[in-house]
């Protein structure tokens, strides 16, 4: 057992991107945590929105003087890049990522932290996610909900090397996070560079360092069904799902060319072979089976296109080698609320 004697203190980071209106619901779950004020603090990171992030967060501070509240602003497009800011800025020994379009119960920081002091081996913690519809969602998509972030490992906590932690409610030592470099890029602009928090959840996997489950730690993923519940949404995260793996391959494992064709030449057997299937589900008018056989076209697809980028653009792949979003400890002037 270890912190018997003492709370844990935790810094919990939100990267936001124009979503000031739903950033607020998330800030009122945790002003209302069942944890005691002085062991948290919230830093709120905009990544370059263009609403009224700036104003809505100083006014939401004003109004909660009680909770230790901190804005940053970061112009850089990149949500790696605001998670560096919040991660270097952060004062405590635990870090706790959740969305800005996340809802969380007043026990989350509670239960996170009955779950660290199960054992010293614990170097994070995943929290339960499941998502919450603005109205009823059509049925297909109640199938794909993991790719808009629900996890659950069921109902007892428990602690091994492997669980994978959804960055929407992701809790790690600090001094781990910054050993092992931080969180991969994801999004940078309209492009997806990397794997995000797969990355991290990859490089503490090979050094076989353990992760909890805290099944009550609960985040809700608030999702909009005309947006998030469609076809084309889903699409593109499976690409994006396809994107990580000649990521990989180019960019993390370092395993060359060769291998990143070879990988191409089998992605596009999959995508032919995919798109064969979707066409035969179709004139069957098989709906289920169209619509996956669809996404995994997609995965397939967006492999090929990747790679291709990454062979014909001298920029792209400097910009996936260079490594600036790894996170190195430093003394930085940062401009806060």
């Amino acid at each position: 057992m270890t912190d018997t004697v003492r709370n844990l203190k935790f810094s919990v980071i939100i990267t936001t991107f124009n979503r000031a209106k739903v950033l607020v619901k998330c800030l009122e779950t945790l002003c209302e945590q069942n944890y005691p004020k002085d062991d948290y603090e919230v830093l709120v990171v905009n990544n370059n929105s263009v609403d009224d992030t700036e104003e809505v967060v100083s006014e939401f501070i004003e109004r909660h003087p009680d909770t230790d509240i901190r804005y940053y602003f970061v112009p850089r497009s990149g949500q790696v890049y605001a998670r560096q800011i919040g991660i270097l800025a952060a004062k405590n020994e635990i870090l706790s990522f959740t969305d800005d379009d996340g809802l969380l119960v007043p026990d989350w920081l509670a239960q996170v932290a009955k779950v660290f002091r199960m054992s010293d081996e614990i170097v994070g913690v995943a929290g339960k996610i499941e998502i919450q519809w603005d109205k009823t969602p059509p049925d297909w998509v109640r199938n794909y909900e993991e790719q808009l972030g629900k996890l659950d490992y069921g109902d007892k906590e428990k602690y091994e090397v492997g669980l994978y932690m959804n960055a929407g409610n992701l809790h790690v030592r600090r001094e781990v996070l910054i050993e092992v470099g931080g969180f991969n890029p994801e999004m940078v602009g309209e492009w997806l560079m990397g794997d995000g928090e797969t990355g991290l959840w990859l490089r503490l996997k090979k050094r076989n360092l353990k992760i909890g489950w805290a099944p009550k730690a609960l985040m809700y993923h608030c999702q909009i069904v005309d947006k998030n519940a469609t076809i084309g949404d889903i699409k593109r995260r499976f690409m994006n799902n396809g994107i990580c793996i000649p990521y990989n391959i180019y960019a993390i494992d370092r395993l060359g060319k060769r291998k990143l064709i070879k990988n191409m030449f089998y992605a596009a057997k999959q995508s032919m072979k995919w798109r064969l299937k979707m066409l035969r589900f179709r004139i069957a008018s098989n709906k289920k089976d169209t619509i996956y056989a669809t996404f995994r076209t997609a995965f397939y697809a967006a492999q090929i296109f990747y790679t291709i980028k990454i062979l014909t653009s001298k920029d792209f792949r400097y910009a996936l080698t260079k490594n600036d979003w790894q996170v190195i400890p430093k003394k930085n002037k940062l401009k806060t609320l």
